[in-house]
């Protein structure tokens, strides 16, 4: 089962003072660096998609792939649509659909939601998406099937679109599921600090079978999730 997850860092932070993909998680590394490296860990092929700042976020991170947004301004939907297409052309059998300002999310959690696809078989139009606490949370798991049926939806909402296709629930251990770090307040009460960006990156040749960079299991303390980048 080939696994790919699409990290949506297209949209622009009008709530924070840099661009979330490159603000500072844990160890130096940027909110993108940190889940790129869960996802890898996981065994899973990674997609970053961009748009706002796009120019900046490529700089800061040479050696992961990322796809473009070009209609990333009228929803969110348009990105996870652009990340989709890339994903399915790559022949990805399941797709992890995550926001890039929850990077605190596990190893362990994306192990287990990958297993219980595997479990059920990819065929048709299966997802899966967790629940930790009775609030519903993210990454949400896509067979193609269900990614088709994302790709074909109309309109610009993408949460009236995951309802429609209604996710199987799946009640984790993983407060990072539900951590959403959007704002400089929450940042604060995370990380005792105002957000900064994470540092550049050290220009050097990846290695052949190299992961994209680490990044810690721990998740802060549980804050309300939304889906914007």
């Amino acid at each position: 089962m080939k696994a790919v997850a699409i990290i949506l860092a297209a949209g622009k932070a009008r709530r924070m003072s840099h661009p979330k993909a490159l603000i500072e998680h844990e160890g130096g590394k940027s909110f993108l660096q940190s889940l790129a490296s869960t996802f890898g860990k996981a065994g899973c092929g990674v997609l970053g998609v961009v748009g706002s700042d796009e120019a900046l976020v490529r700089d800061q991170h040479p050696s992961l792939e990322l796809v473009t947004s070009p209609n990333w301004e009228r929803s969110l939907l348009s990105s996870v649509k652009a990340g989709l297409e890339a994903a399915m052309a790559e022949d990805a059998d399941v797709m992890l659909l995550h926001p890039v300002d929850m990077p605190a999310l596990r190893v362990t959690t994306v192990k287990s939601m990958l297993k219980d696809m595997e479990r059920g078989g990819t065929e048709g139009e299966l997802s899966l998406r967790p629940e930790y606490d009775n609030a519903t949370g993210w990454p949400v798991v896509l067979s193609r099937g269900a990614a088709r049926k994302v790709l074909d939806a109309e309109g610009d909402d993408l949460e009236a679109v995951l309802r429609a296709i209604n996710p199987r629930r799946l009640n984790v251990k993983d407060p990072g599921v539900i951590v959403n770090i959007n704002t400089p307040e929450i940042y604060g009460r995370v990380f005792s600090m105002e957000p900064k960006l994470a540092p550049p990156p050290k220009r050097r040749m990846k290695r052949a079978g190299a992961s994209n960079g680490a990044g810690a299991e721990s998740a802060p303390a549980s804050y309300a999730a939304s889906s914007e980048e």
